[in-house]
């Protein structure tokens, strides 16, 4: 081999080696998933503030409330080990490989549950599966403990006379049990003496009916809504449906992704796009296809997803991302900042995001803000009817 030769090919493994060390840095530097984060609790008591809300009595699946998109991630590492979800030889390369390349594009939250319900959280989405012997969150990789979350809403919960916290949970990797089992270690897990069920005064409503005192007995105490969604992919028949026992107390939806079609407890759709842009096109959509086709939604938890999703449609927002914890510090500021925000809303009062608790940009307070408006409005017009 020439000398010349032997000089490039030193020179491109050089800069390989060079870009590599780059990446394997980045992909570990916690700056990735720092931000400004609103502590403090001021919006522990953002629907028992609300004046008038128990003699308005306003249906739960109108009232506007601040999402956590998997709100399991705060306790994410890029050391924990792959889900079943994403346990397949190409996944288990890129996300060993390249030292958490994967990760911080799915870790979606910096604070712990408790955390997040005192600055305003009212909607929480789990991702989880049982791994390990025991059911616990994930998302790519296998999360914390399922009980540690459910024991910061329980705890909350008990503070929090007048609060409603809607639980969706996506089930995955169930191994040898099922949704079914899921629902009643769920139904077990305990703090201070209560479990969740404490929580759950209502029999046999549906959704659509479900009000305000129902779930607060009148603005007296903490009330929870919880929802599963169960796949129609699952091989299993029990992953299909609620545990008997738990029929007249929890809800369900499920099967072909997150659109809704025909009569539902439940009306999103995932974007699936990273750019702020690509996402405001999709609310366009949405909210579109809800005003045509009301019967859809009316009586469903009406969920406005602008989480961000790596894409190579938005390839240059994806690879400047960097983590989704460190786009969502723009993000969301641009998602609330949108002439058009207040339309969403008007279709889908629930607004689901990554880094829930960001105050880049003023964005806890903002939101909390827009939706508390909303939410005054709403009763403003029961009242007035």
């Amino acid at each position: 081999m020439s000398r010349k030769k032997r000089r490039i090919i030193t020179i491109l493994i050089t800069v390989v080696t060079v870009l590599l060390a780059a990446l394997l840095f980045l992909t570990q530097s916690k700056s990735l998933f720092e931000g400004e984060v609103s502590t403090g609790g001021a919006h522990a008591s953002v629907m028992s503030d609300l004046e008038g809300i128990t003699e308005a009595n306003p249906r739960v699946v109108d009232l506007g409330m601040l999402g956590s998109h998997n709100a399991n991630t705060y306790s994410l590492s890029k050391y924990n080990g792959l889900s079943g979800e994403a346990d397949k030889a190409g996944t288990r390369m890129l996300y060993r490989g390249a030292w958490g390349l994967m990760y911080r594009y799915s870790k979606n939250q910096v604070s712990d549950v408790y955390a997040q319900l005192s600055e305003g959280a009212r909607f929480l989405q789990f991702r989880c599966g049982y791994f390990g012997d025991v059911w616990c969150g994930s998302h790519s990789a296998v999360d914390g403990p399922m009980d540690v979350y459910i024991q910061d809403v329980i705890r909350f919960l008990q503070s929090a006379p007048g609060e409603i916290v809607t639980l969706s949970f996506h089930v995955y990797g169930c191994g040898k049990y099922s949704a079914r089992d899921m629902e009643r270690e769920l139904a077990n897990i305990s703090y201070g003496g209560h479990t969740l069920m404490d929580f759950i005064p209502y029999s046999d409503i549906p959704l659509g009916d479900l009000t305000y005192n129902d779930v607060t007995v009148n603005g007296t105490k903490g009330g929870a809504v919880v929802m599963f969604q169960i796949w129609h992919a699952s091989g299993n028949d029990q992953a299909r449906a609620l545990a008997p026992e738990y029929l007249h107390k929890f809800y369900s939806w499920g099967g072909g992704g997150d659109k809704a079609i025909g009569k539902t407890p439940y009306f999103s759709e995932w974007c699936n796009r990273m750019s702020s842009a690509g996402i405001a096109e999709g609310m366009e959509e949405l909210c579109e296809e809800a005003r045509t086709h009301p019967d859809y939604y009316k009586d469903a938890l009406r969920v406005m997803q602008i989480q961000s999703t790596p894409t190579l449609e938005d390839i240059w927002d994806t690879a400047g991302a960097w983590s989704l914890v460190r786009y969502a510090k723009k993000h969301n500021v641009e998602m609330i900042s949108n002439p058009n925000f207040g339309k969403w809303m008007e279709y889908m009062p629930i607004v689901l995001v990554d880094f829930v608790t960001s105050a880049n940009g003023d964005f806890n307070r903002r939101i909390n803000q827009i939706i508390t408006a909303y939410n005054e409005n709403l009763i403003h017009a029961l009242l007035t009817a």
